[in-house]
């Protein structure tokens, strides 16, 4: 059984493999503007600017198998992201930036009431072990432990099972647009 735990330093390449392979398929091919699109806009802030806010879930050998990752206040990480993470993507095309602004944008309409937002992701071996469910509680009595009053996250609309997990956590719908959902709790 996995342990869930702070991230630390040694599971950046684990956390970053991780995402890549629970991300679209071509983000594991090349090093191109797929895979810098993933990592710029779902994993590199989060282990960079606030690793304090990052939980993993770790196998027998301690490497990361899992991950819920947090950016604590939206307005503080929006003004970075947007500043030190977006230019890593000028290369993509127009459907990956429009996804890309809309996951860094979408979410100032909840900022006030939800400001933390999350990414959670378990390679497909680790999945339906329970392991997502408690991923979240770490996360969540964090956040609770520091006053946070809500956490928000999006959801890609066609993914079922995502938003499903999300609704029997506690998670209500906010918004849907064509390709992804918002989602929030209140904490």
């Amino acid at each position: 059984m996995a342990a869930i735990r702070n991230y630390q330093p040694k599971d950046r390449e684990n956390v970053r493999m991780v995402c890549m392979h629970t991300g679209p398929g071509k983000a594991l091919l090349n090093d191109g503007p797929e895979r810098k699109l993933l990592l710029a806009a779902y994993c590199d802030y989060y282990i960079e600017r606030e690793p304090q806010n990052c939980f993993v879930a770790a196998d027998d050998n301690d490497e990361a198998v899992g991950y819920i990752l947090c950016a604590e206040d939206y307005k503080s990480y929006r003004k970075v992201f947007l500043r030190d993470y977006a230019p890593k993507v000028k290369s993509t095309g127009l459907v990956q930036k429009v996804e890309f602004y809309g996951a860094a944008i979408l979410p100032v309409f909840f900022a006030e009431k939800y400001p933390a937002h999350l990414h959670i992701d378990i390679l497909e071996d680790y999945q339906r072990m329970g392991l997502g469910s408690r991923l979240m509680d770490a996360l969540t009595a964090h956040l609770r432990g520091k006053g946070v009053p809500g956490v928000m996250l999006g959801v890609g609309a066609e993914n079922k099972k995502g938003r499903n997990f999300y609704k029997k956590y506690g998670f209500k719908k906010l918004l849907r647009i064509p390709f992804s959902v918002v989602m929030g709790l209140e904490l």
